[in-house]
């Protein structure tokens, strides 16, 4: 015959019994389960419209670092990250995985022809190809003509685009003279005078479709790494060096410079929706695609180098006036 459990045990199970039903039904009282509330919750994300990114390593968000060659690790972010802050609630980012961006240079018209079906199978509402044509112009080509082999591979590129009919927002080619060699050779530079050529049949094919928005990525890249730029903060605009918003291989941007580039795309976002969507009206901050970034110490360092000589000129000037 088993033993009678003691009562003061008996009571004692029953007082926690008790005090776990009480913090149970609190919980519970706390976060009420609606039925379907996951589904309803799904089928509202599944609602949103889409913007879906294609293109290459920057989009990616590609780190240079010691795997690179580099002495240092960089950091950033991809494109699809800058997106899904500035869209919120009001939209889906999305975009192929890292790895298929990061090798687009393998081979452009395949992983792109692929990049292309995957925006379509999305049904996007807008699509951003902003690095999308690069390693259709740059890169090593076959044959005797080179400018002619160029030619004809961006042509293939800009081919594959046509199967997409939504707002399209295409970057042109950049002037990436003075990247690191250990990234991107010589040879695999067009000349300044070809990239002209190119970017002049990339802008007549932009327009001659209404629904394509091109953004010069040449005149963006030149500011960053010739002439430098001015970030434009609330509480007044702040000069970055040239530089500053790349990575040391000098190719790919940093957590900035992607929140300049997020700044810098803001107009045509908000072309891809409909005037009465709320994306269309929406005005970030450039901060707040800083914070979107994760780019804060980047923009604290560009704030203390931007420190100028004048400053540091009349402070020595009222030390010499102090010291007569």
């Amino acid at each position: 015959m088993a033993k009678q459990m003691p009562t003061s045990l008996s009571r004692a199970i029953a007082r926690s019994l008790a005090v776990v039903a009480v913090f149970a039904m609190a919980a519970f009282a706390q976060s009420p389960v609606e039925p379907g509330g996951a589904r309803k919750a799904a089928a509202k994300t599944a609602s949103l419209p889409r913007l879906h990114v294609i293109g290459a390593s920057v989009s990616g968000g590609f780190r240079d670092g010691p795997m690179a060659g580099a002495a240092v690790a960089d950091e950033t972010v991809s494109l699809q990250q800058v997106l899904k802050a500035w869209c919120g609630e009001h939209a889906r980012a999305t975009t192929h995985p890292t790895m298929q961006m990061m090798g687009m240079f393998t081979n452009p018209p395949q992983i792109g022809s692929q990049q292309v079906a995957g925006a379509q199978k999305a049904k996007a509402a807008g699509v951003l190809a902003v690095d999308f044509a690069f390693w259709f112009a740059y890169g090593y080509v076959d044959g005797d003509d080179e400018a002619q082999a160029r030619s004809e591979l961006l042509a293939r590129g800009l081919e594959l685009l046509d199967g997409l009919t939504c707002p399209l927002v295409l970057g042109d080619l950049p002037d990436m003279t003075g990247a690191s060699p250990r990234m991107l050779k010589p040879a695999q530079i067009p000349s300044v005078a070809l990239q002209a050529t190119l970017n002049a049949q990339i802008a007549a094919y932009a327009k001659a479709r209404p629904h394509v928005r091109l953004v010069p990525l040449s005149t963006l890249l030149r500011q960053l790494k010739i002439d430098g730029v001015d970030l434009p903060l609330q509480d007044g605009p702040v000069r970055a060096q040239p530089g500053a918003l790349l990575q040391g291989d000098q190719l790919h941007a940093n957590r900035l410079g992607m929140a300049y580039l997020g700044w810098f795309l803001q107009p045509a976002l908000r072309s891809l929706f409909a005037a009465e969507h709320p994306l269309a009206k929406q005005e970030w901050t450039f901060e707040q695609f800083v914070g979107a970034c994760g780019a804060e110490d980047d923009l604290a360092a560009v704030k203390a180098a931007a420190k100028t000589p004048t400053d540091k000129s009349a402070g020595e000037s009222a030390d010499s006036r102090g010291g007569r």
